[in-house]
């Protein structure tokens, strides 16, 4: 897959005949050292291949060949196709100006199926085959026999017990991949916390300098034997949202990364094109899996010292804890039962050791006034980095006694409409309070798309709850809201999406984005490809695409600016107000 479509690729696409059958598949076998051993070329007579950006299985195929050399075309020991070999696919293009095929990648894959299937009167033989992810399935290869295998959080002094080293995920990654998969040839991105990544915070480096386990295991990790290696591999993968992992097409390296939001990036196709080769479109919204709340329930926080003997004074908590002895230790989790909400900027103060303020987990910043609210017991976090030869401490909150956290889809506007809560007290319907007190959820964040269908106040309130599995690894609030966030973003927005079939376009991939104006619609907007299937026997694609919505926190960096008001062709920024606008930047709800 190309980067970048030229002119030329445009061209040679839209001058194919289906009825001349000017494609050819190009079958390059390779060994068990990927060298090409031999090449097989065939008419394009039947088959297909799809890619699926939300599969772990990204790229499978199934074609119908006749090969030119037909003495090795059977299913024996012998011939170029059999079960330890793999194979590189091209579809190829007849250019009537240069008189060449010119052949575009469709990946590496080894066989799905223990066999082919041989067709002597035809002399074709149809194959079934997947990417390489089949190889760490468990599929072909990739099942661990009798061995456990023990991942740990951190490596201890064994005489003090001191914190020596972190164990990063990336490493973990790395190890799994070239130890037990014997894949030396991948890109492992760092896998951490949302606010140290430069995608979604200009501060990134300052969050990491200050926060020495943003990538760390967060907690051991054990797989006993029968599992895959993919099952590991996914299960570090989905410590933190938004990551995804497959093989590259052109260089079939293991690719771990972020996946791309296409905040930035420029369009891939844009509608003039689809339009020359549109054949049909099918525009559908998934209503059973429309969800716009999430709620996650993580981790039960498991203290190392509690106390219930709390005073607050001076913005201070102030607290006894037997056997809590010496000084603040980095990694310590704390329970306090608090006494009095706080005011900005708190503090705790333990067993006289100093006071220590409290942060945020995810932004680094000081808690919010009367995040801490009288008669709860909140669990804290003790962090200590050495700077300058100084040591830093800070207590960040991670939440109640079980980790809980809630994302809503709103459009931001403000509601005329109030409920009373079990407490008697009045609550503007769909606020930020609306939430935290309905749902018993302090950690309620709201994101803020004014133009999607999904919103509650389109709606209603449409509830997934997500709890155990992978979830018990969130360890504090405000990384559950993270992932709160990123579980609503693909219940609200992968659904609505719209599906259409082009003339045969063998260089669209997934994760790019594109501008198509609907049949319904006199406006161009843009999407995003998830999935693309071709049709080798109809010589056509289908393509289906979830609709682009900017992130709001995206757009609100320039909040007021004329060009925001103006420029925001994806939705209806210019209904609000400046005043409007400002008051969401400023104090979200």
């Amino acid at each position: 897959m190309a980067e970048i479509i030229t002119q030329e690729d445009l061209a040679l696409v839209l001058s194919q005949s289906a009825a001349a059958q000017t494609m050819k598949l190009k079958i390059e076998v390779l060994d068990a050292g990927q060298k090409i051993i031999g090449i097989l070329e065939s008419d394009l007579t039947g088959g297909s291949m799809s890619i699926n950006g939300e599969s772990d299985i990204r790229r499978t195929a199934g074609f119908v060949v006749q090969p030119t050399i037909r003495e090795k075309i059977k299913l024996t020991e012998n011939s170029l196709l059999w079960l330890n070999k793999d194979i590189r696919l091209f579809i190829g293009l007849f250019s009537r100006r240069t008189g060449q095929y010119r052949y575009y990648p469709l990946g590496t894959y080894l066989y799905e199926n223990a066999s082919g299937t041989y067709d002597a009167v035809s002399d074709s033989l149809s194959v079934n085959c997947a990417d390489f992810m089949k190889k760490l399935d468990g599929t072909k290869n990739g099942q661990l026999g009798a061995l456990l295998m023990r991942y740990p959080a951190y490596e201890e002094n064994a005489a003090t017990g001191e914190v020596i080293r972190y164990n990063i995920i990336r490493d973990a990654v790395i190890e799994t991949l070239e130890n037990l998969a014997h894949i030396t040839s991948h890109r492992i991105d760092d896998i951490g916390e949302y606010k140290a990544m430069p995608d979604y915070n200009d501060d990134w480096q300052k969050y990491r300098d200050e926060n020495i386990t943003w990538n760390a295991i967060p907690s051991d990790l054990e797989f006993s034997a029968g599992c895959s290696v993919l099952s590991i591999l996914t299960s570090f993968r989905d410590l933190y949202p938004n990551y995804e992992m497959f093989f590259d097409m052109e260089t079939n390296a293991f690719i771990c990364q972020l996946k791309p939001m296409c905040y930035e990036d420029a369009l891939y196709l844009d509608n003039s094109f689809f339009q020359k080769v549109l054949l049909s479109e099918n525009t559908s919204v998934d209503m059973t899996g429309v969800r716009n709340i999430c709620e996650i329930w993580g981790k039960v926080i498991e203290t190392d010292f509690y106390s219930e003997n709390c005073t607050y004074a001076g913005n201070v908590y102030a607290s006894t804890i037997d056997g809590y002895e010496d000084d603040y230790a980095n990694g310590d989790i704390l329970a306090l039962k608090i006494p009095a909400a706080n005011q900005a900027k708190a503090q705790i103060n333990i067993n006289h050791f100093g006071p220590v303020g409290i942060y945020s987990e995810s932004d680094e910043s000081p808690i919010k006034t009367n995040q801490l609210q009288p008669g709860t017991v909140y669990a804290f976090k003790i962090k200590k980095n050495r700077t300058d030869g100084q040591d830093i401490i800070k207590a960040y909150l991670l939440g109640q006694w079980q980790v809980h956290a809630l994302d809503v889809l709103t459009n931001g506007r403000k509601s005329d409409r109030f409920v009373t809560g079990s407490d008697g007290k009045t609550y503007e319907l769909y606020s930020k309070e609306y939430f935290q007190h309905f749902y018993n959820c302090e950690c309620v964040h709201m994101t803020v798309i004014p133009d999607s269908p999904f919103t509650v106040e389109n709606l209603g309130e449409i509830l997934d709850v997500k709890t155990g599995s992978e979830y018990e690894n969130i360890t504090s609030n405000d990384l559950a809201a993270d992932r709160a966030r990123w579980e609503n973003w693909k219940n609200s927005r992968l659904t609505d999406n719209i599906t259409i079939t082009t003339a045969l376009l063998p260089f669209l991939d997934v994760n790019k984005k594109v501008s198509y104006r609907r049949s319904d619609s006199d406006a161009e907007q843009q999407y995003v490809i998830t999935s693309v299937s071709h049709d080798f026997s109809g010589f056509t694609s289908t393509i289906t695409m979830y609709k682009f919505y900017p992130l709001y926190e995206k757009l609100i960096k320039e909040a007021g600016t004329h060009r925001i008001l103006s420029e925001y062709v994806h939705g209806s920024l210019s209904k609000y107000t400046h005043r409007e606008l400002s008051m969401l930047a400023g104090k979200p709800r």
